[in-house]
């Protein structure tokens, strides 16, 4: 029995070359440990044999021995198992905490930018330091120079203050925002076009294609004059067409689309008057 332990210690040191050598002072001290308790069992077994070896209940009380021994290594194996099972592994991936987006909201901006490189990119910075994202930009003719409007997406919390105050730190003048919708978002070529084959095809439809394609409101026809926030036309019938977006001025680019829409209509009519 001595022999077989020798046997199953060299190769178990074999099987420990290549071992760090900071680690190699430890190992050896444990291998000599471990030898030693294995001489110390191999004699308290062979006198515990011995004793009992030469008594007729000797075998039976091995063999009982034995039997508990098995019972207790049985049970704290399945005591262990039953440990690490329960137990969550560190090596194991844990499920990434999901990732709470604020609901964004859409803002048309209109600002006065100076003609100078980097004025772009200096509203671009500001709006991307509180969260948002420009959808769209376009520039448009004014009576007084030229026009940026941005279709800007912050998050939901952002106040239209917030976002004025910053565009106007970063070079822009006269900014104004108001709520948009993502239908805006089209193309406005795309969308005056269908306007207009809109409107074509019924004229009593005129105002409201109007009033979609500059995002405004229909208003009565008071006379009164609410200065650049609102756009007075006249339809191919001679009924005047009041449209008026507050907080929004309407611009030379903008009143010559609805010129354009509204010469559309005039010459889809002529022939059916005619």
């Amino acid at each position: 029995m001595v022999g077989m332990g020798l046997k199953l210690r060299k190769g178990r040191s074999i099987d420990r070359v290549g071992v760090p050598h900071g680690h190699g002072r430890r190992a050896w001290r444990r291998e000599a440990v471990e030898f030693a308790a294995l001489f110390v069992a191999a004699g308290i077994a062979h006198l515990f044999s011995t004793a009992l070896g030469h008594r007729e209940s000797g075998a039976l009380m091995l063999i009982a021995l034995g039997g508990v021994l098995c019972a207790i290594v049985s049970a704290h194996i399945w005591l262990t198992h039953r440990h690490d099972h329960h137990r969550p592994h560190s090596s194991e991936p844990r499920p990434a905490p999901e990732t709470v987006v604020p609901a964004a909201r859409l803002w048309r901006v209109r600002a006065r930018v100076r003609e100078t490189p980097g004025q772009l990119a200096a509203l671009a910075a500001a709006t991307a330091a509180i969260g948002g994202n420009i959808m769209s930009l376009s520039t448009q003719s004014d009576t007084d120079g030229t026009v940026d409007e941005l279709h800007v997406q912050v998050p939901e919390p952002v106040r239209a203050e917030t976002l004025v105050d910053a565009l106007t730190a970063a070079g822009g003048r006269s900014v104004r925002a108001r709520p948009a919708t993502m239908r805006e978002l089209v193309d406005p070529v795309t969308r005056a076009l269908l306007l207009a084959s809109w409107a074509g095809e019924d004229p009593d439809r005129l105002p409201v294609a109007l009033a979609a394609l500059l995002d405004a409101r229909l208003a009565p026809d008071t006379g009164a004059h609410d200065g650049r926030e609102t756009l007075s036309l006249t339809a191919p019938s001679g009924d005047r067409i009041r449209l008026h977006r507050p907080g929004l001025p309407f611009t030379a680019t903008e009143t010559a689309r609805a010129l354009a829409l509204l010469g559309q209509a005039t010459r889809t009519a002529e022939p059916r008057t005619a």
